[in-house]
């Protein structure tokens, strides 16, 4: 993808983010018809903003909860994608409003210091964004994500590309591995299931240490 915008992507920009933000109303508009499904939505989503970031999926175990593990997928996807029309539309205005701006400005800051410290994100890219977003690395996630982007030169539709597969990726395997728990919880009983998490964790924890590496120094690379 072109690194810089031209009017075509201008104009193919535009069109995504009106869709995601009229997308997103209609979802909350959908929502809102129940009360106990959008205090649900509403509370999710401030949980994941402030605090627990995509491990509200999790929230999903729960037998009360009206979204699963899938429907909070879909609403953690929704938030960054909106996150990333934000920035991207006017992230040198918001930065000079007070308080936000000074800590938008100290996200970016964030944002080019992991770049930095792993050279093989920007050596990558679109597909470096995609990374940032979806891996745990310190200071990632769709607010950093979007600033690296910019600040890589990617243009403002391909960040919003990058965002949203990395936030796909990242959502529908905390989904998939709540999922896959629950019912091995229900079938094999909790000890096993503990157990099937510890190993995969541990063999995630292995590969992420290894992309890392590689990362922070491309020539590590196989």
């Amino acid at each position: 993808m072109p690194r810089f915008d031209t009017h075509a992507h201008r104009m193919a920009y535009r069109a995504a983010a009106t869709t995601i933000v009229v997308g997103s109303l209609l979802a909350l508009g959908f929502v809102a018809r129940d009360r106990a499904l959008l205090h649900e939505t509403l509370s999710s989503a401030g949980l994941s903003l402030v605090a627990f970031g995509k491990f509200v999926i999790l929230r999903g175990l729960d037998e009360g909860s009206l979204l699963g593990p899938f429907g909070l997928a879909l609403l953690v996807v929704l938030i960054d994608l909106n996150i990333a029309v934000i920035l991207t539309s006017g992230a040198r205005f918001l930065e000079r409003v007070p308080v936000l701006g000074r800590w938008l400005i100290r996200l970016r800051m964030r944002a080019n210091r992991a770049l930095e410290e792993n050279p093989g994100l920007a050596n990558l890219a679109f597909f470096g964004v995609v990374l940032y977003v979806f891996l745990p690395l310190a200071a990632t996630g769709s607010v950093t994500g979007t600033l690296a982007a910019r600040l890589l030169g990617i243009s403002r539709l391909a960040c919003l590309a990058a965002v949203g597969l990395g936030s796909v990726a990242i959502s529908l395997t905390f989904a998939l591995f709540a999922a896959i728990g629950k019912q091995q919880s229900e079938a094999l009983g909790p000890e096993i299931t503990l157990l099937s998490v510890a190993v995969v964790g541990g063999l995630g924890w292995i590969v992420l240490r290894r992309v890392r590496r590689i990362l922070r120094d491309p020539g590590n690379a196989p």
